[in-house]
């Protein structure tokens, strides 16, 4: 190969690039995927001497590609107990940075179809005293793209002179089969007060609902399909006797104490989420977090006056408020009906609710019994004991205690926190390797789990909801601890929503189970957990990826037996 005075590494999406230190992980240049499926891979590349070199970037591809370039956080958080990760406090690449282009966006030939950026439009600068980094998706949009191998070819060219400083290439094989429609319900929990405080805009204004559709979009995108919905501002992470921002979407009149019910703001909500590609929703807790013991923060214009009419001064099983959810719950489930979707909303009674507080728990279920049956209902917990006597629809458990419930619930979702990300347990904080947040693809398909819930997409907040932060420059939200865990994505200046590296990949692991279930629809359920335990032995949710490669072998594994099964078989899937 020619000596470039650029150096460029390909690599997959499961490398980590530091701006100061060459790449971890091999440099990789053959992908496969499935017709329907975004691949994406990175290109590093610094300037071997010198200072900068501005440069020209030009990409030749018949496949649709996705260009961002990738933005550098900081963390300082030292590697913690048992978390052998490759990981050192300082600069980590996250943000990914939508790379426009002046028109003409792209140049099409026809019929090869071959796609190219401008080059006077893509500009980046080439450093030696770091290294940079471009994420690119193909198939971003998950259209059905030809089957075969297709090449990727990336040039750089020196601006003074537009002579080649630096070119690599790839090549990518289309397996000839579709993923089947993603089955996972899946969500994390949308903030809408952070929003509000971190643009400084009323709560549902005109400009709120701009910045919502941009943040929703980019979770539908990456696979998200539900979203937490605040019928009632949500009563978590604050302090006994604190509030947050006001966020109602139900309308509350109560006039001589009959109560009445507009749900037109909650109509609109809804709309907009479907239009940015979301399926299902999470009505706010109806009761407050680790105990049950008080209703949430509900306003109303009682009266003609606008006040709060329940909160941390009522009691939670007290007639009061029994009377408003016996008021409440059927005309929204009459709204519901109406709109399509009383079977496409969760329900939450009381968050993460222990053995302390188990009889809170349980009486405030026995409150719920009637009026919400046949709903979804379902919370985060780690109990069998409490799942046991309360029979809720959706349990909702910690990664590190799915296994108490397996084969006792026909409905079992999963869920992490912060905390599960030792002992091979998947998680994807800023310091977990990418293969650790991966590999949650695979424990959800060998527990053949029905949703997963994280309880922070844009939670800008500090602990209990106390002061706002800039997740680009403050990554860790309290403590200095747990970096990342509480946000997934980044809040552009201009409202625009800024993706992280974490949450493609993280895709990626939905993207490993349901290639599984394409498998399982062939071959059968018990020949496909045979072909993953033939790689990773009986898995469970302590299940170490092992490394990048070991993780990106199985799925190159699994592509192969999925097209010489197609091929046996005589027809495309």
């Amino acid at each position: 190969m020619p000596k470039f005075p650029i150096k460029t590494v390909v690599l997959s999406s499961l490398s980590r690039v530091f701006p100061e230190q060459d790449p971890s992980g091999e440099e990789r240049t053959v992908f496969s995927c499935m017709k329907n499926e975004p691949l994406s891979f990175q290109v590093a590349y610094k300037l071997k001497a010198g200072f900068a070199m501005p440069v020209n970037l030009k990409i030749v591809s018949d496949l649709p590609l996705s260009l961002y370039s990738q933005g550098a956080v900081p963390v300082q958080q030292v590697t913690e107990e048992k978390l052998e990760d490759d990981y050192r406090p300082g600069l980590v690449y996250d943000m990914l940075l939508k790379k426009s282009v002046n028109p003409p966006l792209t140049r099409m030939r026809f019929p090869k179809r071959t796609f190219w950026f401008d080059g006077d439009s893509i500009q980046l600068h080439a450093v030696s005293g770091s290294w940079k980094a471009l994420w690119l998706t193909v198939n971003e949009n998950e259209k059905r793209i030809a089957p075969g191998t297709h090449r990727i070819c990336l040039q750089l060219l020196a601006r003074s002179d537009n002579s080649l400083v630096g070119e690599c290439e790839l090549t990518v094989q289309v397996v000839d089969a579709c993923l089947p429609k993603q089955k996972l319900i899946y969500t994390n929990w949308f903030h809408c007060d952070c929003l509000c405080d971190t643009y400084g805009v009323e709560m549902f204004s005109r400009d709120f609902w701009r910045i919502f559709r941009n943040f929703v979009k980019a979770a539908a995108k990456n696979g998200m399909n539900m979203l937490l919905t605040p019928c009632f501002t949500p009563p978590l992470d604050t302090s006994i006797g604190g509030q947050r921002k006001t966020a109602q979407l139900v309308g509350v009149t109560v006039t001589d104490g009959k109560y009445c019910f507009d749900f037109r703001l909650l109509e609109r909500f809804i709309r907009e989420a479907q239009s940015c590609g979301i399926q299902y929703f999470e009505h706010s807790h109806l009761f407050t977090q680790w105990g049950a013991e008080h209703a949430p923060k509900i306003m109303a214009t009682v009266n003609g006056r606008y006040t709060q009419l329940f909160g941390w001064k009522t009691k939670a099983t007290g007639k009061k408020y029994q009377d408003f959810l016996k008021a409440y719950i059927p005309q929204l489930r009459a709204f519901l009906q109406k709109m399509g979707l009383e079977k496409k909303v969760l329900f939450h009674i009381s968050d993460e609710p222990n053995e302390e507080v188990k009889e809170n728990y349980l009486q405030a279920k026995a409150l719920l019994q009637e009026l919400l049956e046949g709903c979804m209902v379902g919370d985060a917990m780690s109990h069998y004991s409490i799942y046991k006597d309360v029979k809720i629809t959706t349990p909702i458990v910690a990664t590190d205690f799915v296994q108490d419930f397996r084969g006792k619930c026909k409905n079992l979702w999963a869920y992490y926190t912060g905390n599960q990300c030792t002992d091979g347990m998947s998680n994807r904080k800023l310091n977990c390797t990418p293969e650790r947040n991966r590999i949650l693809g695979l424990s959800l398909y060998a527990f053949n789990i029905k949703g997963f819930l994280h309880w922070g997409y844009n939670f800008y907040y500090d602990m209990l909801s106390c002061g706002i932060f800039d997740p680009k420059v403050e990554t860790c939200f309290y403590g200095g601890t747990n970096a990342g865990t509480s946000f997934f994505v980044y809040p552009g200046t201009d409202g625009s929503c800024i993706p992280s590296a974490r949450q493609k990949v993280f895709y990626e692991a939905i993207h490993d189970m349901r290639a599984l279930q394409l498998l399982e629809n062939r071959i059968g359920r018990k020949a496909t957990l045979e072909f993953l335990q033939a790689h990773y032995g009986e898995v469970d949710f302590h299940t170490s990826a092992g490394s990048a490669e070991k993780l990106l072998g199985f799925r190159e594994a699994l592509n192969e037996k999925i097209r010489k099964v197609i091929e046996n078989g005589n027809e495309a899937l």
